[in-house]
């Protein structure tokens, strides 16, 4: 039996350490071209410090992270592999600080196992592989935890400043910080009011600290209220709420299909496990209960009650809500499965826990060998067959930034409806500008502008908000002048994130 039980301990060593390793080596495996928000954060990020401001008030983000993606890319270089490294090593990063979080409460098996939790989750990888700040979002999370339990443990001010700094690195990452910060302002002032003597002491001191965390956002408050008022989510309609855990259980299972959600039920079933079980001390087993760790409960409460937040704000406000969203949330879903997990009987815990990597690692391959753009086919098609000089017209403008990172120099962009090169998008007013435009005349418009002697390329798709379906309409209006065109690729929804179609004008035949 003791040889059993060496054994089985022994096996869940092997299967969470694998989980870690196969989490880390997927961080930087993507090599599919970038899609559209990335090939915006690329843009902005190579701006100088100077431009940098401007170029977000025209894309509706704070600044921390474009910031940091600059200087990664001065050290490392702008390909796309060196800039997805940097969420890659955000990624790992995240990783160590997950057992680190976790070492603070519980024993080095529990701390293993949410390392590999979050290591191979589909979420976590999805956005250590993507130039966007959702990486540095939950490294973020988990120092400001850390630091944040330290400072109620040891009132050292090193612990509350790099509470503070985390906490003001936050709020200039993402808005949506602003509902957690909301939250853990609420929570700090209520234990001001119920705690005494030392305690009530320590609380003050970091509801001070918090404080002053959000002077850095104060300096960036002007152009927030700009961002606020001409840039807003064009891109999405406001969610009913079912939609909102909808979308999040959805991207924490790795996106969209059968695997994905097999691990976002399978997630949340270890999560309710966390959650609703507690030891029963006279009987020394389980028992069905909200959780006795003060901790996890604690966590449980602020992320819950930011979902809440941000979720009932973006439906008043008729502001977009994308899965992405719930990084707020996930922390706290690792931290309650790794819980659930480790009071399992140790042959059950094994079980579940290889059954959810094998999971985990089907969505990952599934989602990885998915490319994010079509815009890699469509440049091979127009390198094979086009020429050097030839007019390349994107409809509608989402599809411009990765089409001219893919295609590169040598030919003259143009998007609709601002006939611009297209290499980043400019969200100013974008629902006003995009609602006025008219197909018919930017068709002519654009034509008179094209020196293309030969070919004419039409990158387009129906369906993007705010446009309906003006692009088909741009399209008839080409076809109406260039006497038709020939369609090269078709849009394929199901192996591409972002499909498009493209077709290909004969000038000489206008």
């Amino acid at each position: 039996m003791i040889k059993k039980l060496d054994l089985q301990q022994d096996m869940f060593w092997v299967v969470a350490t694998m989980g870690i390793i196969f989490g880390a080596i997927f961080n930087f495996l993507p090599m599919t071209p970038l899609w559209l928000d990335e090939a915006q954060s690329a843009s902005i990020a190579g701006e100088s410090f100077s431009s940098l401001l401007d170029a977000l008030r025209h894309d509706g983000h704070p600044p921390l992270y474009y910031f940091l993606l600059g200087v990664w890319a001065d050290l490392f270089g702008s390909s796309d592999f060196a800039l997805r490294a940097f969420s890659g090593f955000l990624g790992c990063l995240v990783i160590v600080m997950t057992w680190v979080a976790f070492r603070m409460h519980m024993g080095r098996k529990e701390s293993l196992l949410a390392a590999s939790l979050i290591a191979s989750s589909p979420f976590s990888i999805r956005y250590a592989t993507e130039v966007r700040m959702y990486s540095l979002l939950i490294l973020l999370l988990l120092c400001l935890y850390i630091n944040f339990h330290r400072a109620t443990q040891n009132s050292r001010n090193k612990n509350k400043f790099l509470y503070a700094l985390s906490l003001a690195c936050l709020l200039l990452t993402h808005y949506w910080s602003l509902f957690f910060v909301s939250v853990l302002m609420l929570s700090l002032l209520i234990k001001v009011n119920r705690s005494t003597g030392r305690e009530n002491k320590d609380y003050k001191s970091l509801m001070f600290w918090s404080l002053g965390a959000c002077v850095p956002f104060i300096f960036w408050l002007p152009i927030f209220f700009e961002q606020m008022e001409h840039t807003g989510t064009p891109w999405a309609k406001a969610p009913r709420p079912t939609v909102v855990l909808a979308l999040t259980i959805e991207a924490f299972g790795g996106g969209k299909g059968s695997e994905a959600l097999l691990v976002g039920v399978g997630l949340s079933l270890l999560t309710a496990l966390g959650i609703f079980t507690r030891l029963n001390k006279t009987e020394s087993g389980l028992e069905v209960g909200l959780n006795e760790l003060f901790w996890l409960k604690r966590i449980c409460l602020i992320s819950i009650c930011t979902m809440l937040l941000g979720g009932t704000i973006s439906l008043l406000t008729d502001t977009a809500f994308q899965g992405r969203y719930g990084v707020f949330f996930f922390p706290f879903t690792i931290f309650a499965s790794a819980v659930g997990l480790s009071r399992l009987s140790p042959k059950a815990s094994l079980s579940v826990l290889t059954v959810f990597l094998l999971l985990c690692s089907v969505s990952v391959a599934r989602e990885l060998s998915r490319d994010r753009t079509q815009l890699g086919e469509i440049a091979d098609v127009v390198a094979s067959k086009g020429n050097l000089g030839d007019s390349i017209v994107f409809c509608p403008d989402q599809l411009a930034p990765a089409g001219n990172r893919i295609l590169g120099e040598g030919y003259e962009y143009f998007t609709y409806p601002s006939l611009d090169t297209g290499k980043r998008i400019d969200w100013y007013d974008y629902s006003e500008r995009n609602l006025n435009s008219s197909p018919s005349r930017l068709a002519e418009e654009f034509l008179d502008r094209q020196t293309s002697e030969e070919n004419i390329w039409l990158v387009w798709i129906d369906g993007f908000e705010t446009f309906e379906s003006k692009c088909s309409s741009f399209r008839s209006e080409l076809n109406r002048q260039l006497s038709g065109g020939e369609t090269l690729v078709n849009a394929d929804g199901d192996d591409y994130y972002n499909p498009a179609n493209l077709v290909r004008y004969d000038n000489n035949k206008r």
